[in-house]
Parts: C-alpha cells; structure tokens; sequence
C-alpha cells in the first residue's frame, strides 16, 4: 500500500499550487470554490494509494472529484492565524474595528514615524531587479540575525536561508511571491516576504531595524500590507501558525488545523494502514501538546536566566536649548558611535523631532556624556 503525505498549507500558500488529487477548494468565507486547473480524474482512482494530509486550514477545504475515498480526520494542536478583509474599505476600518479605541494608538505610531523620519513604502511584485533584490535579502538577513540575538533565541528563517534566498528572487517576478519593505530614505528598516494564493496573502518571513523599535514597525508592517491587500481586492491576509501574541491581537480568524488521512472505500487493507496512519497522527498530535507545553515552560526560564548585558545609561531632560559649541558633534550612523543610534531614535519619539534636526554632541569622551539636541528639546546621556 502507498502512502502519500502533503503538507496542504505549504502547497497552496508557498507554491501557490492546490495538491493535484483535489478538484477544487471550498472558501469558508464567501461559500465560493476555486477550481484546480491541474486536477486529473485519474488521481482520486488510486485504489492502493493512502493520502495523509496536513495543516489544513478549516477554511479552505480540500475536495476531491469523485466520492471514492473516505476520510479520518484528527483536529492538529497548532492554531492558525488570519484576517478576513471582506467589509472593510481601509485598514483604518479594520483597526477601528479591531483595536476601538486603542486603534488611535497604531496610527500615532505610524505618524510620528513619518514626522521623525523620511519614510516611503514599496511593494515588489511582479518585478524586482536583481541587485536590488540581493541587497534587500542580505538586509533582511541582518535584521533577523540582530532580532534573534536580541530574543535569545533561533530563526527558523535562517536555517534555511540559502534555500530562501535562492526561491523568492522567481517567485516575486512571477507573482507569486512579494516584498514588502519599509525605507528611511534609501535605509531599508522593515522587509517583508509573503506568498499569495487566489487573492490571499500569506506572510512568511518579516523583520525590522531593532532601533526604531520604539514605533512599533511590526504594526506599522501589518497595517501597511493590509491597505495593500484591501486597495488590491484581496479575501485574507494569512498570519500562519504559531502562538504569538500579536497575531492573536490582530487577528479575526483563529483556526484549527485538520489532518486528514483520505483512502480509498472498499478495501479492507487500505482501512488497516489508514488506522494505523491514523493511530500515528494522534499520538504525534499528544506529544505536540506535551512537547510544547514544556518548551514554552523551558524559553520563560531561559529569559529569565539571560545574563545579557545591556548597554547602560542615564537621561536626563535639559530644559533650555543651548550648548557649546566647543563639543564636537558625532554621526551616531558610524560605526563608531552606532550603540547611540536606538538612544537617538528613543528620543525622536518621545520628542516628536525631525531626524535631520537633531545633533549629537560628544561633552566627554572619557566619561561617555552626550548631548542630543533637536530644535525645541535636549537630551544629556550618561553611560553607567
């Protein structure tokens, strides 16, 4: 007896293909289906062949041509994470209704980013050059590698990168596959890869520049691409699984995965291995439950357990604008002086100044002491 396994998610949001097996997709949210143009009769005829399907979104349902196949079903411990779009004009509309009043909160965020910096938006697809396209992923791979480090932890991401970075370049030229990315001037400080399926965008692999952290680039990212998805017609935006905090804050789908394990009908030896299949996928799904448990239990101690030092510092408010002009002002975007960058941008937040008004000035190199001066506030840093 043959056995088939298919990773269903993968297939439709990361090769943009429905498994050949299935004629069609039924859509949970407009009761609509999408036909598989590879779809042949001859696939569902497999008298001797067992189809262990997984990661099945519950609202995209997988169907198969003809009624010769029956089906165990076994609900998965992973949750998935969407966005439903239909109603909604803007992603105002959608924040209004997510967030109420903590809605104004986002959209202060995303305006003093836009007040402090030279910010401007693109989304690649359909086209990207080469060379951009190179730049960006390395940029991308910086930033996760920098994220990770600061999380304690390991990308998934990163494993795999080489294979990544050798897929999106065809994907995106293709429209299968985009780029979002976020620029302060010509500084990339957010980029986005995400796949699309039939007007559904999945979000696959995104980072940021830890030093703009204080204005929430990981909002600003999923406000921005559901503007895009929503100018665009789109029917979802696709978060994946994994129990994270701000997917299950932005999210107005949360789902379960499904394992089905589909055989043919009337044959007694496919029923034994498809029980045994079955018997298999639940026992995982067990150890899932109790692995994770305990992995979660392992990362809360190791947080607590870090002994990362940070780099340590005072601020305090000057109330007068005036300096000497003796002190020599630095560029904290040298290297030399890049450990004042996230300082500088904590207070162009705070401050509500213009990047291109504010001046670093060095008052003692010996002692660590700096004076940020923008053109209505200060700033004086003392390093510990």
């Amino acid at each position: 007896m043959k056995k088939v396994r298919i990773d269903y998610f993968f297939e439709l949001f990361e090769k943009s293909v429905i498994p050949k097996i299935f004629s069609r997709v039924e859509c949970f949210e407009k009761e609509e289906s999408i036909v598989n143009p590879d779809y042949k009769d001859d696939f569902d005829n497999a008298s001797n062949t067992i189809y262990s399907v997984f990661f099945i979104p519950n609202y995209l349902k997988p169907i198969f041509g003809k009624d010769t196949f029956k089906i165990k079903k076994i609900t998965q411990f992973f949750k998935g994470y969407a966005i439903f779009l239909e109603g909604f004009v803007s992603a105002n509309a959608y924040i209004k209704y997510r967030f109420r009043s903590n809605a104004k909160g986002i959209r202060r965020k995303i305006n003093r980013l836009e007040s402090c910096f030279n910010i401007s938006y693109k989304t690649y697809y359909g086209e990207i050059k080469q060379e951009e396209y190179n730049f960006l992923m390395n940029t991308l791979e910086e930033m996760l590698v920098k994220r990770f480090e600061q999380r304690n932890d390991v990308s998934q991401s990163l494993l795999s990168w080489d294979h990544y970075k050798n897929i999106y370049f065809s994907l995106i030229n293709e429209k299968r596959a985009s780029m979002f990315v976020v620029y302060d001037r010509n500084k990339p400080i957010v980029v986005s890869l995400n796949h699309h399926f039939y007007k559904r965008l999945f979000s696959a692999i995104s980072s940021y520049d830890i030093d703009y952290s204080k204005f929430s680039l990981g909002s600003l990212e999923i406000y921005k691409k559901l503007d895009w998805c929503i100018t665009n017609d789109y029917k979802s935006y696709e978060m994946g699984m994994g129990d994270l905090t701000y997917k299950r804050e932005w999210s107005n789908h949360i789902y379960n995965f499904e394992h089905q394990i589909m055989y043919p009908k009337n044959n007694s030896i496919a029923t034994l291995y498809a029980n045994l299949e079955y018997m298999k996928a639940f026992a995982k799904e067990m150890i899932f439950k109790i692995a994770y448990v305990r992995y979660k239990e392992y990362k809360t101690k190791r947080k607590k357990n870090d002994n990362t030092i940070d780099v340590k510092y005072e601020a305090f408010p000057i109330e007068k604008v005036h300096y000497s002009k003796e002190h020599p002002v630095v560029d904290f975007n040298n290297d030399d002086y890049v450990f004042l960058r996230n300082i500088v941008f904590d207070f162009l937040y705070s401050s509500i100044e213009n990047v291109s008004d504010v001046k670093v000035l060095e008052v003692s190199e010996k002692q660590k002491t700096y004076i940020i001066a923008g053109k209505s506030k200060m700033q004086k840093i003392v390093f510990m």
